[in-house]
């Protein structure tokens, strides 16, 4: 299996990373400040996607919209 061509810049992986790790803390340590349940589930979702494409470097909303951020 090959990967996707990368799309996202180092910046930008760096924003989606720490993004991922601050919302997934809240999520699951302040859940009582959210208040519902269905609304942390879709915080934590979106995360973890965020997360992927930190790891991969390329983001499928990038692809649709033809968007590149990688210099490279």
């Amino acid at each position: 299996m090959t990967l996707p061509k990368m799309n996202l810049s180092k910046a930008d992986r760096l924003i989606r990373g720490v993004l991922s790790i601050v919302l997934i803390i809240f999520a699951v340590f302040w859940s009582e400040q959210i208040g519902d349940v269905l609304l942390q589930a879709l915080i934590i979702i979106f995360a973890v996607l965020n997360l992927i494409s930190f790891t991969i470097g390329w983001c499928p909303v990038y692809k649709l919209a033809n968007i590149s951020t990688f210099k490279g």
